[in-house]
């Protein structure tokens, strides 16, 4: 849920406009609207959390498996800083000059290894030579008063060595003496490189450095808000204040606090006009849905839905749908139980995300053991405990099965839609614009009976007369209400006035229910390849009681084509699920919801662990 939010004002004395930030930061509950400030304080920790935010990002990109990551160095956190933005900086120098001296060295290396310092010699001792190179074809040649000697050139080019000060005829030019000859720029360039590559190994060891840099962002975060705060705070004589927003739950201690301190405290309800921050409570159980919102950036308005509960059901639905193999699921609940166990050994709580891996991959697992999928193996050829739970309507050896599941895709999006305008029915009732979000619900109902005579069979679904009156009721009270003012007429010509907009969502109900098709199409798309392979490894091992060696060869590649086969798979199945599953709540649901995820998450100052405050 969306826990309530109180607008607090809070008026102290300017004196204390350093402190009073510093003893609220203990409290963890303030969430202070932020200011716009400057100054050198500000200046100053702006650019530090700059250079410590591109330091983070530095040693990231400069991970290497093949470099052991050193200890933390000596020094403060700051000297750490920046000595790893200099060196990249080193490195990124080195690597222009690099570049600077391949392009040269590209330049000159068809001309030869020649020294550029005899051209010097004999220009000093009154003798002029030019390298010159022009095109057949289509440069002017030579006349009688320019003494030239030919060299080898390129295909259709021409090169000579001119004597003398005389100028080139058109077509031709003269080359860019290098700096030096061609084999000591290459070593040069070789010894550069050498260079980059130690500084880059030296920096890759400096990957031990991410926790303390992550600290030291946060500190100069907590910091940084705390400064804009003091610095950018109102002020009337000797009084200044600010505002915030602050739990429902939590405003009695926010109470206690100014009544200790002797500031003057406004607590009220947020007007329509604000947009407080959305701080998301759940129970344990709900809580392991959050970092796929957390993944996705994705935060409801306050005055928005809280989907969690919703999200995670569907969602785990979708997601066992999609991969639409117990086999799989499988290997994901291994994983999890790995990465709990190593939780625990290291003394931690099992984080969120390896318990909703639990969620998802016995979904996927049930799903697996109600349609007879494993690993894209025969149903008749899997053992009888994994044969037990088929549904013969969905089972992988069932030729209608594929009918079947359409059908239940549909059906969930029917499901899921018709929830999402519950919902806004429960939310809007009695005020008469509940009436739009029945027909809304009516269109839902009576569209997917058009879907299932449209996509799936009309013989077996015909298209009844009480899903043409569900469209047609419904359309004609999203039309009358869907723009309620109070009053039936005016509302009505508002409607009309947006009959087209209207028409056009009621077309889209069908699309978004059609939409939901796409669980049954990746999956099969999976399971198609997971069969190829499985038809690939069988050709290679053959038959045992053939030639041994060759027996043994076709294993071992077998072995190698499973796992790059089904890995692959795996991969793109997972990069489905983010495409596919993620969609169908964020998208359909939610657009059906009324969401635009125009939220920002709840964000209180609070202390962190081992900062000390050293002004109050």
């Amino acid at each position: 849920m969306i826990a309530p939010m109180k607008k607090f004002v809070l008026v102290i004395l300017d004196k204390d406009r350093f402190k009073a930030p510093l003893q609220l930061r203990k409290l963890g509950i303030a969430h202070v609207e932020r200011f716009q400030a400057s100054g050198e304080s500000c200046a100053a920790l702006e650019a530090e959390l700059k250079k410590a935010s591109a330091a983070k990002s530095i040693l990231v990109s400069s991970k290497d498996k093949k470099v052991k990551p050193a200890a933390p160095g000596d020094g403060t956190i700051a000297l750490r800083i920046d000595q790893i933005v200099r060196r990249h900086s080193e490195i990124q120098s080195r690597k222009d000059r690099l570049a600077a001296r391949r392009k040269e060295a590209e330049r000159i290396a068809s001309w030869g290894d020649f020294d550029p310092e005899l051209f010097k010699n004999l220009l000093a001792s009154g003798l002029r030579l030019r390298l010159a190179e022009g095109s057949v074809g289509t440069s002017v040649d030579f006349d009688e008063a320019l003494q030239y000697i030919s060299l080898p050139a390129p295909k259709k080019k021409l090169r000579r060595i001119v004597i003398g000060e005389a100028g080139l005829p058109e077509g031709w030019e003269e080359l860019r003496q290098p700096e030096i000859r061609l084999s000591l720029l290459k070593k040069e360039i070789e010894r550069g490189e050498g260079d980059v590559g130690q500084l880059q190994a030296e920096l890759a060891s400096q990957t031990a450095e991410l926790p303390a840099i992550d600290k030291e962002i946060r500190r100069l975060e907590a910091a940084l808000a705390i400064e804009r705060l003091c610095s950018g705070m109102p002020a009337r004589e000797e009084l200044c204040y600010f505002s915030g927003f602050v739990p429902a739950s939590e405003a009695d201690l926010l109470r206690s606090e100014a009544s200790a301190r002797g500031w003057a405290l406004l607590l009220d309800e947020p007007s329509v006009e604000e947009l407080p921050p959305t701080k998301i409570e759940n129970p344990p159980a709900i809580r392991i849905i959050q970092p796929v919102f957390d993944f996705l950036g994705t935060v409801p308005g306050y005055r928005e839905y809280d989907i969690s509960p919703s999200f995670l059901v569907f969602f785990s639905l979708f997601f066992a749908m999609i991969f639409g193999d117990g086999g799989y699921g499988f290997l994901m609940f291994a994983g999890a139980v790995l990465a709990a166990l190593s939780a625990r050994r290291r003394g931690r709580k099992i984080p969120d995300f390896t318990r909703l891996l639990f969620v998802l991959s016995a979904s996927t697992m049930l799903w697996g053991l109600l349609t007879g999928s494993w690993f894209a193996l025969p149903v008749k050829s899997l053992p009888g405990f994994l044969r037990l739970g088929i549904i013969p309507a969905f089972s992988a050896d069932n030729p209608g099965s594929g009918t079947n599941i359409k059908i239940f895709c549909f059906i969930i999006g029917a499901l899921q839609l018709s929830i999402a305008h519950i919902k806004n029915i429960r939310r809007d009732f009695p005020n008469p614009k509940f009436i739009a979000q029945l027909g809304s619900l009516a269109l839902v109902i009576g569209m997917f009976n058009a879907v299932l005579n449209l996509v799936v069979d009309a013989s077996r679904f015909p298209l009844t007369s009480l899903a043409l009156g569900l469209i047609g009721g419904g359309f004609l009270a999203v039309l009358s209400f869907g723009a309620w003012n109070g009053k039936f007429f005016s509302s009505l010509l508002e409607g009309v006035k947006g009959i087209i907009p209207t028409f056009l969502g009621t077309v889209s109900v069908f699309a978004d229910i059609v939409s939901y098709i796409r669980l049954w199409a990746v999956s099969l798309a999976g399971v198609a390849i997971s069969q190829t392979v499985n038809g690939m490894v069988a050709n290679l091992v053959g038959d045992p009681a053939g030639r041994i060696i060759a027996f043994v060869v076709g294993l071992v590649a077998a072995l190698g084509l499973i796992l790059a086969g089904h890995g692959l798979n795996f991969l793109m199945t997972v990069l489905s699920v983010l495409v596919h599953g993620v969609r169908l709540n964020m998208l359909e649901f939610s657009s059906h919801l009324g969401m635009e995820w125009s939220g920002y998450a709840y964000d209180p100052l609070r202390e962190i662990p081992g900062e000390t405050d050293t002004q109050e």
